[in-house]
């Protein structure tokens, strides 16, 4: 090998392309924290927002967090992939794992991808996000690894309409949220 040097270089030029933030990190988050009901995620809470207790929840979230006035929500929940789906995304990354999470919303047919699926680290954690127009509606999901299970996190309005500066200061606190998770 010629140049090991710049082979170094290059490697690190290309794995710092793949973690760039898609959203601004500065969202405020409170020291109050949550736990999923597996108890396997934890983090902690953005302010101007109230984790639902467990006994809210569906049967399919981990955990729900929602804005003091209502107006969006941040979900946490598992996917569950067979041997062969689970063995792909392992040797494929987070960008397959995200093509199956769009596969999995409920109007997949009618909603629109609109950016991503894009990798990315925060937290010292890898995800991969991408965003839907479904039913005129704009959400941000994101799916990430951690303890050999696959989860997502969406974060979409509940009630009225959004500007884009509004929609990506939701993105922002799900980003936030993601970087303290701990598991």
């Amino acid at each position: 090998m010629k140049h090991p040097l710049g082979l170094v270089l290059l490697s690190l030029v290309l794995a710092s392309c793949a973690g760039t933030l898609p959203y601004a990190a500065d969202y405020p988050l409170t020291t109050e924290t949550f736990l999923s009901r597996d108890g396997l995620l934890g983090g902690r809470i953005p302010r101007g927002w109230v984790f639902s207790s467990v006994d809210t929840l569906t049967p399919a979230l981990l955990a729900w967090l929602v804005k003091e006035d209502f107006s969006a929500s941040l979900s946490l929940q598992e996917l569950h992939l067979d041997r062969l789906s689970s063995e792909r995304v392992g040797s494929e990354g987070l960008s397959l794992l995200a093509r199956m999470s769009l596969q999995f919303q409920s109007d997949p047919a009618g909603a629109q991808l609109t950016a991503g699926p894009k990798e990315f680290k925060t937290g010292g954690k890898i995800f991969c996000g991408y965003e839907i127009l479904a039913g005129g509606e704009r959400k941000r999901v994101v799916v990430f690894a951690a303890r050999g299970r696959y989860y997502e996190c969406r974060a979409a309005p509940l009630k009225g309409l959004w500007s884009d500066a509004e929609l990506a200061r939701l993105f922002e606190a799900q980003q936030v949220m993601l970087s303290s998770l701990t598991f």
